[in-house]
């Protein structure tokens, strides 16, 4: 969602582990992220490509020919729909250590390194890549 800084894991005693990898995501039209696993399947005419098509479709892209390089028609119909490009910061990470009680998750070690303090405001809006 977007403007979420995790106020319910904060309140829950989750420990704030930083930022996910940033990264560049397809916007389309109607705000939903393109993500880069159906654009894949698109290209690789993998299970469940028809869906990520259908999708573009729905947005004014053109019915891929019969023959045509998926790759090529991928690149196409996002132009097509008017997809931009946005960065993203990356998501806001939270874990909990789960014990029985309070000794067995405080002998936890975490895999990431604990952050403060939490994050307070929502990102400011993002930029066009």
């Amino acid at each position: 969602m977007p403007g979420h800084v995790g106020t319910i894991y904060a309140a829950t005693n989750a420990v704030y582990a930083s930022r996910a990898t940033a990264r560049t995501v397809k916007v389309l039209p109607d705000g939903t992220v393109f993500h880069e696993r159906a654009a894949q399947k698109i290209r690789r005419q993998e299970q469940g490509h028809q869906y990520a098509e259908a999708q573009l479709i729905a947005l004014g892209a053109p019915v891929p020919r019969a023959g045509c390089d998926p790759a090529v028609w991928l690149r196409d119909a996002l132009a097509a729909v008017g997809a931009r490009n946005v960065r993203h910061r990356g998501a806001h990470r939270y874990v909990w250590r789960l014990g029985r009680n309070q000794r067995e998750r405080e002998q936890i070690k975490l895999g990431l390194p604990a952050q403060r303090p939490y994050p307070k405001q929502a990102d400011p809006e993002p930029i066009g890549v």
